[in-house]
């Protein structure tokens, strides 16, 4: 089976299980902590941040946890941060994980694979890894996460887990720092045969301590981040990806004025999806912090139960039902909470950065017409 009929499957049960409520995707975020400073992170917490906010569930607890989900109907568990494989114990939860019969995939910044990761990961191999790449070299690495040293340890990282046969994929995000490394990007994971997730939209740092003035956050202006998408649509597919694009762009269909209630959540969150954040709390998804649920004091099964009911009463904004950028737009109820504060927010970022991408598309589209 190849790693794209497994991604198919995976989508298909998911939307299944979402019509029928069973929780059969989840995401533990096991720490907020980083050895890295990245510009656009929305999460990254100092131990002395954390202190005013809980404290981490304990090995024990993700253990435990685990086994709730499991009876619950999970299948599908990603291991995520801040940087997962900055806890000692780390090793420890993912072999334990591991022996619930679930399917791990692990999000991490590929720079702190001890050889006790290692030797564990070669016994029990995760689905997947997914590595996030700041740049090519060690000088983009200082620019954009504050240290350079990092950079040769996740290339030799990367290669070491392609010589085991475990599944990588890269991810990336476009900032203002790197936005012209794109192609590099592009070419270094061409270079290792490896195919490269990119995105130039960043969240808002809202998860971030109220001590940290988040002076240092940068992401891309709506202008910036429709030419990146373009740009990258261009280099992959060539002027017939931006045609496909410009065709599917169908007028939105027209339901009803002045509505005042808008569409529901859309996606998996909250239907067949979870989040589990570093001290305990479950969420629809990592960037809505409402309806949040304490799993300390609260069986997993009942705490789904009660997620997944006020996940159905949310309502976005009614403005987009009949928006002309529609049919174009990446809005989702994460996205507008976290640029608005609330459910039913019109998120000015994402309306902007809709109707640049639709321009752009038709700007790349005469130029290519004219060559």
């Amino acid at each position: 089976m190849t790693p794209d009929n497994c991604v198919e499957i995976k989508r298909i049960l998911s939307r299944q299980c979402a019509d029928k409520g069973i929780p059969v995707s989840g995401i533990f975020e096991l720490t907020p902590r980083c050895n890295l400073k990245c510009k656009m992170c929305y999460v990254r917490l100092t131990p002395q941040q954390m202190k005013p906010i809980g404290t981490e569930f304990t090995a024990q607890e993700w253990i435990d946890l685990g086994k709730q989900c499991a009876k619950a109907g999970m299948l599908f568990l990603l291991l995520t941060g801040g940087e997962p494989t900055l806890r000692g114990d780390f090793p420890y939860i993912y072999e334990e994980l591991t022996k619930l019969g679930l399917s791990l995939s692990i999000n991490t910044n590929g720079t702190l694979l001890t050889d006790e990761i290692k030797e564990v990961w070669h016994r029990l191999p995760p689905a997947q890894v997914n590595i996030t790449i700041y740049g090519v070299c060690a000088e983009d690495y200082t620019a954009l996460c504050g240290d350079g040293t990092v950079f040769d340890k996740m290339v030799q990282n990367l290669e070491w887990l392609q010589s085991e046969g475990i599944l990588v994929h890269l991810n990336t995000t476009m900032t203002p720092t790197n936005k012209d490394k794109w192609r590099e990007l592009e070419e270094f994971a061409t270079r290792y045969n490896t195919q490269l997730r990119m995105t130039s939209y960043c969240f808002p740092p809202t998860r971030r301590a109220e001590g940290d003035s988040c002076c240092d956050f940068q992401r891309l202006t709506p202008e910036e981040t429709a030419r990146v998408m373009a740009l990258d649509i261009l280099y992959r597919e060539g002027k017939e990806g931006i045609n496909a694009r410009l065709r599917s762009q169908l007028p939105a269909v027209q339901r009803t004025c002045d509505l005042d209630v808008g569409n529901p959540i859309q996606c998996l969150a909250g239907r067949s999806q979870f989040w589990v954040n570093w001290h305990g709390g479950i969420t629809p998804c990592g960037m809505i912090s409402t309806p949040q649920i304490n799993l300390r004091n609260t069986e997993f099964e009942s705490a789904w139960e009660s997620l997944r009911k006020s996940c159905a009463d949310i309502r976005l904004c009614p403005d987009c039902i009949n928006c002309q950028d529609k049919n174009v737009c990446m809005n989702c109820a994460a996205v507008t909470f976290s640029e608005t504060g609330r459910f039913d927010g019109k998120p000015d970022y994402m309306c902007r950065l809709s109707a640049c991408f639709k321009e752009t598309l038709r700007e790349f589209a005469e130029k290519a017409e004219e060559q």
